[in-house]
């Protein structure tokens, strides 16, 4: 073993070690993780995660006790838009790990398990950088629940696809409990019902995939682009 694998720490060598299920895999035999952060901002070249909540899901149901969640003492400070939403004040910080330990149980969450994120251009972004900065790369496989309740509701309306909504009024559609809002464990519980959900609906119309549900944006941008064809 190399100083550098021996210094990653255990969620990171787990995570970089881990495989991940095929493309072709039913998604109910394959591992996801529902994860949700909580930032400093929004600019991931500045900004940093202050809080983090996975939620494991195997065999189509969520395995709550293998939930962790945690907070990430960052580097630069908080903005006060960002304080407002997630409630994390700099003195709530004060005693938490910084990155290169705080992340290691999200990153053992994650080994093996494809990620579902709500509006994956923010969560990607984000461990991107995250991961970079712990010597590990990010695995580019995700699933993005908005894009697949934009597909479920063009499908479900019968009308071309619209706006991705935000996750409280997704799960209030689906007829889902909205858990607290804001708060990464609470957030990633509800993502990891709302994936349950969509995938269900979505399965039921034909069989669904992990490569299926993870390149959904290419079959969102089909559906508006042929709006005549909403099966596409």
């Amino acid at each position: 073993m190399s100083i550098r694998t021996a210094t990653l720490g255990e969620g990171a060598l787990a995570y970089r070690s881990a495989g991940l299920p095929g493309g072709r895999t039913h998604w109910r035999e394959a591992g996801f993780c529902a994860v949700d952060l909580e930032l400093t901002g929004l600019d991931p070249r500045r900004e940093e995660i202050v809080s983090f909540g996975a939620v494991p899901i195997e065999a189509g149901r969520v395995v709550l006790g293998e939930t962790v969640e945690g907070l990430v003492r960052p580097s630069t400070g908080l903005q006060t838009d960002s304080i407002l939403v997630h409630g994390l004040r700099a003195a709530d910080l004060l005693d938490a790990p910084l990155p290169a330990l705080a992340l290691q149980p999200l990153l053992g969450a994650m080994a093996g398990r494809i990620p579902v994120v709500h509006v994956a251009e923010v969560e990607r972004s984000f461990l991107r950088r995250a991961l970079r900065r712990l010597g590990v790369r990010l695995h580019p496989a995700m699933v993005d629940t908005s894009v697949l309740g934009a597909i479920w509701l063009s499908r479900r309306d019968r009308k071309t696809a619209g706006r991705q909504i935000g996750l409280s009024e997704l799960a209030e559609r689906l007829g889902l409990p909205v858990h607290r809002e804001h708060r990464a464990g609470t957030d990633a519980l509800t993502t990891a019902e709302v994936f349950l959900a969509l995938a269900s609906h979505l399965d039921a119309e034909g069989a669904e995939t992990v490569r299926s549900l993870t390149t959904a944006e290419r079959r969102l941008a089909a559906m508006r682009l042929y709006p005549e064809h909403p099966g596409v």
